[in-house]
Order: structure tokens, then sequence, then C-alpha cells
């Protein structure tokens, strides 16, 4: 790279218009021939040094993010956010409190009527390649960092649930990897087109208990170590560059985590970064989390980032729907936007003390999923989040926000 494009590619810039400074661009001198060639090219390899420094700075930085997956369908259903009273684009307002890290979940084929669990979301097909691809653009194009979170489903995938996309049920090992192959591959060159460069790629969502049921299931890990060594290989075919994550929901059990990273890692699976989930209703005390990512950053020589977290801001409901968060476990902090502050202070100091640089920071998980007719977990159902949402139940930026900016 040239220097003029490692400051496009810092700038973000490319043919589509969008781009992302997410990760370090690949360098190469070129050099004058004798003569004023050489002072030439001595000033221009000193500026891509300099231009290299910087995009490593940027790609090193702690992420403070937030999973925004639901955002465009809340739009499109009539969601707006303010900021003292003003309506803003929420990519904006979330950037300009310090958000710089925008997630976004992909699923294979929602909406699709005649299969389950795909009926179980709107026809529009929220959450299929497409609208990830528009809503990294949108990332893209503030300068965000992005993180593409595969389940490889047409739904949720979490720990109790992991439905193949219903193009690949049945398929053996062999067509199942080259399927999840194929897909990594083509929604990421969609990206590449665009010019969105994802800094990071989830292969599968909290899948400690696996994922693509029952072929990749917690009893089946050679199964489950092939599948993600063809996702880990499809995903530096695009660009080598992007950080490939292992994400499991056991944010605060390390015998768990311990188990299921030995179990890979013995199995010859490569990845750069460990994801981790913590909320503090399901996964134990900060201590709890603290002594897990120490040891997995330690065990493993990893990086490691707490890639969903939330906290309630109120213990009201916005809609009809039961909240999911009902009680914070042992945190100390209130229910309130300045409770999540202290609580979002804390998780990160407890990320960026991980040994050896390994903490890399922090993600809050769906932010702005404020109650919203017609937006809910399935089809006909409510909202379960909208107390831990950093807006109110009417789209107005919480003053939490600022804790983003702090960090």
């Amino acid at each position: 790279m040239n220097r003029r494009e490692i400051l496009g590619w810092l700038a973000g810039a490319a043919a589509a218009g969008v781009g992302a400074t997410v990760s370090v661009p690949g360098f190469a001198a070129q050099g004058g021939q004798g003569g004023q060639g050489n002072q030439d090219g001595d000033r221009q390899r000193g500026g891509q040094r300099n231009d290299f420094a910087a995009a490593a700075a940027l790609a090193n930085r702690f992420a403070m993010g937030a999973d925004v997956s639901t955002l465009l369908e809340l739009e499109a259903n009539g969601a707006k956010y303010y900021e003292h009273g003003k309506s803003r684009d929420c990519l904006a307002i979330l950037k300009d409190h310090g958000v710089d890290s925008i997630r976004i979940k992909v699923w294979n084929d929602p909406g699709n009527p005649n299969f389950f669990p795909a009926n179980q979301s709107p026809a529009a097909g929220w959450n299929n390649a497409a609208h990830a691809r528009i809503l990294a653009r949108r990332a893209a194009a503030l300068g965000l960092r992005v993180l593409i979170d595969f389940h490889y489903s047409d739904w949720w995938a979490d720990p109790g649930k992991q439905y193949p996309p219903h193009a690949w049920a049945g398929k053996d090992l062999t067509e199942t990897c080259a399927l999840l192959s194929a897909y990594t591959s083509d929604v990421l060159q969609m990206l590449k087109r665009d010019g969105v460069h994802p800094e990071w790629v989830q292969i599968g969502n909290e899948i400690t208990g696996g994922m693509l049921w029952p072929l990749g299931k917690y009893d089946q890990l050679d199964n489950l170590a092939a599948l993600l060594k063809a996702g880990h290989d499809a995903v530096k075919g695009v660009d080598a560059r992007t950080k490939v994550m292992l994400h499991i929901d056991s944010g605060g059990n390390n015998a768990t985590s311990r188990w299921w990273f030995d179990a890979m890692t013995q199995r010859g699976v490569t990845f750069d970064v460990i994801g981790l989930s913590y909320y503090p209703q399901w996964q134990g005390s900060f201590s709890d989390l603290q002594g897990n990512a120490n040891d997995l950053a330690t065990r493993y020589d990893k990086d490691v980032i707490v890639v969903e977290t939330a906290y309630p801001w109120t213990t009201s409901d916005g809609d009809s729907e039961p909240n999911s968060m009902t009680n914070v476990g042992t945190s100390p902090y209130p229910q309130t936007p300045a409770g999540q502050a202290q609580f979002l202070g804390a998780v990160a100091d407890i990320v960026k003390a991980i040994p050896n640089g390994h903490g890399k920071g922090v993600f809050w998980w769906e932010p702005e999923w404020i109650p919203t007719p017609n937006v809910g977990w399935e089809v006909g159902a409510g909202d379960q989040w909208d107390n831990n949402t950093l807006f109110d139940f009417h789209g107005n930026a919480l003053s939490s926000l600022d804790a983003f900016r702090r960090r």
C-alpha cells in the first residue's frame, strides 16, 4: 500500500463511498531509482511508516462498542432517537458519546414463512445479509469499527438453541463445512466490495453448547472443531487481517470456559480473540468475570473482549412484554442511568486490567432497543430489553451514555 492508499483506508474511503478504519493495512515499501527518486522514496516510506503506526494504534485501541442489530427494524417501525430534544441518527448519538465500534448479527434466511424458526421473524427478513450490509455501511461511513456476528441460523442462536439454517438442515459434515465456508466468504466479500473491512468476525454466537445442532453440538466436538476451522479459513481467505473471534456465554464460569477452549485448541482450532458474554443476572460476580478473563487470556495467550453486556436503567417496563433481566445478581449498583455508568466502568476496568494487554474491549448489547410496536424478540411479542437500553422509553439519550466517552 502506498501513502495515499493507507490514508484512504484510515479515512474509510472506498469506491462505494463508505469504508471502515478497522484493521492495519498491509505495508510494502516502495523505493525510488537513484538521486531524487531515492529521496522521494525515503520521504514516502517515512510517511508510510507514520501512517502504519497510526493504523496500528487505531486497530489496537480499546473498543467501546455496541450491538445495534435491531436498529433498522426499529427505525422502519417508527423509532426515533433524541438528544437534548432534537431527533438524530442513533449511530451518530452513540459515536458522539464515545462508542467507536458496532456489532452486527447476521441470520441466513429470517422471515421465510415456510420454515421454522425462520418464520418467527417478520417477512421483511431483518438481520439477513442484505440488512447487515446496510447497517455496516452506515457504521463504516461514520468511521466506526465493525464486528460481524454470524449466527449460522435463520433466527436467534444462543446457549439454548442453535437451529441450523433451513437450507443446511440434514447435510453431512463435509457439506455443511462447505456451505458455511461459502456463506461466510460471500457475505464478507460483499462487504469488502462496499469498502467495509470488519475488524472482527465471530464464527457463531454464544456457542458454549456448540452450533448448528445436532451436527456441531457439544457432544460432537470433532464436528464443532471442523466447522470452526471452516469459518476461520473463510474469514482469513477474504482478508487475513480480520480477527476471528470465538464467542461463548460463560463470562463468569471458568470451568466451563476452560473445558470449551481446551477442547477446541486440542483439536487444532485457531482464532484471534476470545469473546465472552457477561450479564450479572446470569454470569456471576465481577470477581468471577475477572478471574475467568485473566485465566483465559493467560492460558491461551489470546485477546479477550466482553462482547455482550448490559445493565438496567430502570425497574419499570416500557411495554406489556415482561423484561428478561429482572435482577442484577451481586452487583452493588442501582438500576438507574448512574448505575449503568458505574457498571460499564467496572466491566471496562476489569477488561483493561487483563494481563499482558490482552483486554481489548466491551460491547453493550442492543442499547437502542426501545419499546416500539411490532418489534419484539419474535413475531407477535414485545420488547424484553427496554429496561437495559441507553435511551429511555421515548428514545431520549440517557446520561449513562457519557460513560463510554470517559473510558
